[in-house]
């Protein structure tokens, strides 16, 4: 019982941002990582997931469209990528300003892993709550 008190103490002040914080301070990240999850921390746990998972598509689609040869202004990834720009999301924006110097596939890398990063947080959250509703 007495385990089981500590165990629900510890879930009740439990910080979805740990695994965030820990990568934007980890040195053998790329900084260009260790920026995106600085960003991303701010962020709430669904729309944080959303938004990155969003942008990290868009740029996969323009690699797989660089990488067939598709330049064109009017691709669907790039029409993708203005269409979500136009929004005109703050975090979206910061994350795209983040990696759009950088090649295609190398960006939408970077991005699949805050997504990735993003996804486990939000798995955390029914877990934390049936833990604390039992």
């Amino acid at each position: 019982m007495f385990q089981k008190g500590m165990i629900r103490d510890y879930l009740a002040t439990y910080d979805f941002n740990l695994p965030l914080d820990d990568a934007a301070v980890d040195p053998e990240l790329a900084l260009v990582r260790r920026r995106l999850a600085s960003l991303a921390a701010s962020e709430g746990l669904n729309g944080g997931y959303y938004e990155a998972q969003e942008l990290a598509e868009a740029f996969l689609d323009a690699a797989r469209e660089a990488n067939a040869g598709i330049e064109e202004d009017d691709s669907a990834a790039r029409i993708r990528l203005r269409d979500i720009l136009a929004r005109d999301l703050d975090y979206q924006r910061e994350l795209f300003e983040e990696v759009c110097a950088l090649p295609l596939a190398e960006a939408a890398a970077h991005l699949v892993w805050l997504t990735d990063l993003m996804k486990r947080r939000v798995d955390m959250a029914p877990v934390v709550s049936a833990a604390l509703n039992r």
